[in-house]
């Protein structure tokens, strides 16, 4: 073996232990003893789920009225979008968007009945 082709395999092969060696894992890996922790969820899955409970004229209609309650919520008409949010649960009273925007909006609609603050 040459020379040169033995530094081309130690060039590569210490390339690729360093790689491995400096690579973080994608998962977690728990400490001895901790509990195991609960699956997550992807917030995507949870929609799909969720339209998926629907027919598909049921579901068009909840996603049409979800993206005009969050149009409303965008422009700062909250009685506008909490309409179409009291529409989607007459349809399906657990769709995880609209009870997450209504959290919102109540969260907003609180803070705007806040007296103004006092000046010393």
């Amino acid at each position: 073996m040459s020379v040169h082709r033995l530094n081309k395999f130690l060039c590569a092969f210490f390339s690729a232990a360093l790689f491995c060696a400096c690579a973080h894992t994608a998962r977690k890996i728990p400490a001895p003893g901790a509990p195991p922790e609960a699956p997550v969820k992807k917030e995507a899955a949870v929609k799909k789920e969720a339209v998926l409970k629907l027919s598909p004229e049921d579901a068009k209609e909840v996603e049409s009225l979800y993206y005009k309650a969050v149009g409303a919520y965008g422009n700062n008409d909250m009685d506008a979008a909490l309409g179409y949010i009291n529409e989607i649960s007459t349809l399906y009273p657990s769709y995880p968007p609209a009870v997450e925007l209504r959290d919102k909006i109540k969260s907003v609609s609180a803070a705007d009945k806040l007296p103004p603050p006092q000046k010393p």
